[in-house]
């Protein structure tokens, strides 16, 4: 009799939670989770994704197009508005304000609603580029570059926050993989859209010609894209914004962005311009830290993300790294094409063509191979290491490397840099908590930027070096300075034969040492990948929060969700729920509803 009682007892029925229960273990589930939660998490039926999702795919694919095709008008631009030595700043601008936007972009969807904050995205894109298409002089074509910079940066993030809200941790490998391919083809197109534009018509086509487009993307996504579930007043949301981050964060990165961009062309390093700027920046990158730290109630950059998990750190790191490598790539390889080899621009496209192809088809084999095998981190390891041996192979480029070996390493670079983008983001995403999927997706494009400003100073740096090096004694003073800034128009300085020989020589130096910097920094990446934990394609709230407290929880406001995605986040919305009407307002904010909004 004594077993059977015990074995009664054993199975007798566990008595339901209790609401202190229930919040005392989602709390602890929850740790340093910040007063709002997600509650934008709307997975869609096949059927209404197929009509949201290439909606989605053009707006980024628009944001890229937009971002590159100004490049092949700026030669245009300096010469109708005299720029000069300013010129620069066509990109700078748009560069500067794009990465002041995506760090702060992920926390302001959160609070104001992931619709909202995109077709704003793209109405304050579409004026920038009206406006800049009649700039009459620097000042005017700087400030809307910046504009538009504001809308551009703001969609190709929310995009992919959006895409991670109406698509599952499971289903996400594949749909960012296509999303890969409209990035690989907006950047690809947009140099010969806009040199086109230019050349038959007038550079300021090379902005209006997208200004329709983008009205019109503006009107499909108000009508397909569900609405975002945000609650509460307006003015509530405003008291809920971080604005003492907002705005250091802001200016540490114009701070220390300009000089870093700018140090060693604009200004000299030694400048007091330089000097004083650098300073003031770190002093507010510390101010910023602190503020988000210990003062603001919903950070904007929360640092529980960098204390939580070490994969997180290290996928975050590892995209600093790319931004170093892939926009180095973009820049100096046009260079070496151009400069040292002496091929027209549209040649050098079209060398560097297999490259741009083959990462789309990197991102979709990607994708694809992560939906079929539920793991992101062989793909993230085969892929650096890809990408590794292509750098590896560029670092030995010379003055003949023939044009097939060039295409071949482009080749290889591309599926490496394809397989890499995406599925980082799969392994952020997998890797952190449903509320800080917004905030981790714009830290993540941030450090990428921010990456790419950071290599292109450096390589910029090596490379001014070596040419002052190289030439001195050979050149004058002034004419070294010429040639370090004017790289496409050697013909017109002057030279002799065998000062041209010289000046080619130089440059192709000081780009091999740029590149031979490049296959190492993706090695030590893909080592570190090796670090990383692949918990598969489950999200860290299903993962942390019980199904049966998680079920309590969505009865408690009689939701009944079948999916562990589904009560994971009925379970922190009722949190949420309770922490905003204890500390913000008395609206509460609204609940994820049982099924997906209508389209």
């Amino acid at each position: 009799m004594a077993p059977a009682a015990e074995n009664e007892t054993a199975t007798a029925t566990v008595p339901p939670p209790t609401d202190a229960d229930v919040e005392d273990q989602l709390d602890a589930a929850t740790e340093t989770t910040p007063v709002f939660q997600d509650v934008q998490s709307n997975v869609l039926p096949h059927n209404k994704l197929m009509i949201v999702f290439p909606v989605l795919a053009l707006a980024q694919f628009t944001a890229y197009l937009d971002q590159t095709s100004i490049s092949a008008a700026v030669p245009a631009i300096g010469h109708d508005l005299a720029l000069g030595p300013s010129l620069s700043w066509v990109a700078s601008s748009y560069l500067l304000a794009t990465t002041s936007v995506q760090l702060i972009n992920g926390r302001l969807s959160d609070i104001f609603g992931r619709k909202q904050l995109l077709l704003c995205s793209l109405m304050v894109l579409a004026a920038g580029n009206l406006a800049g298409g009649f700039a009459q002089n620097a000042g005017m074509l700087f400030v809307f570059r910046a504009l538009s910079g504001l809308g551009g940066g703001a969609i190709t993030a929310l995009v992919q926050i959006i895409i991670s809200d109406i698509t599952t941790l499971q289903q996400r490998g594949k749909y960012n993989g296509f999303i890969g391919v409209a990035v690989a083809c907006g950047s690809g197109f947009g140099p010969l859209l806009g040199g086109t534009m230019t050349s038959r018509i007038s550079w300021r086509w090379a902005l209006w010609y997208d200004v329709p487009w983008l009205v019109a993307l503006v009107a499909l996504l108000w009508y397909v894209l569900p609405p975002s579930r945000v609650g509460g007043k307006l003015s509530t949301r405003l008291r809920l914004v971080d604005w003492a981050g907002l705005a250091i964060s802001i200016a540490a990165v114009v701070l220390l962005m300009i000089p870093l961009s700018k140090g060693g062309s604009t200004f000299a390093w030694n400048s007091s311009i330089v000097i004083s700027m650098l300073t003031i920046g770190a002093v507010a990158l510390v101010l910023f830290v602190a503020v988000e730290w210990k003062f603001a109630a919903l950070p904007i950059m929360p640092l529980h993300l960098y204390r939580s998990d070490y994969s997180c750190n290290i996928v975050l790191a590892q995209n600093f790294v790319y931004g170093i490598v892939f926009w180095g790539n973009l820049f100096y390889v046009p260079v070496y094409l151009e400069t040292v080899r002496g091929y027209s621009a549209i040649a050098a496209g079209a060398i560097m063509l297999p490259m741009v192809a083959t990462q789309g088809i990197g991102s979709i084999l990607s994708g694809l191979i992560i939906t079929k095998t539920g793991h992101y981190n062989p793909v993230m390891i085969a892929s650096q290491f890809l990408w590794a041996a292509g750098a590896a192979a560029q670092a030995f480029y010379s003055a003949t490397t023939p044009v097939w070996v060039i295409c071949i390493v482009g080749f290889v670079q591309g599926l490496g840099t394809g397989g890499c983008f995406q599925p980082s983001l799969v392994a952020l995403l997998s890797h952190s908590r449903r509320a800080d999927r917004a905030v981790l997706s714009s830290l993540r494009n941030f450090l990428r930027t921010a990456g790419g400003t950071v290599g292109l100073t450096m390589a910029g740096a090596v490379l001014n070096n070596v040419l002052k090096a190289r030439l001195t004694g050979v050149l004058p003073a002034e004419a070294i300075e010429q040639a370090a800034s004017a790289a496409y128009g050697l013909e017109n300085m002057g030279l002799t034969p065998g000062q041209v020989e010289i000046v080619l020589g130089a440059y192709m130096q000081g780009i091999r040492i740029v590149f031979v910097v490049y296959a190492p920094l993706l090695a030590a990446c893909a080592v570190a990948a090796c670090l990383v934990r692949d918990e598969g394609l489950s999200e860290k709230d299903a993962r942390s929060v019980s199904p049966a407290l998680a079920a309590a929880a969505a009865a408690s406001v009689g939701v009944n969700h079948a999916s562990s995605e589904g009560i994971a986040m009925t379970a922190a919305a009722v949190v949420v729920e309770k922490q905003i009407q204890a500390t913000v307002s008395p609206q509460p904010l609204l609940l994820p509803s049982a099924t997906p909004s209508r389209l």
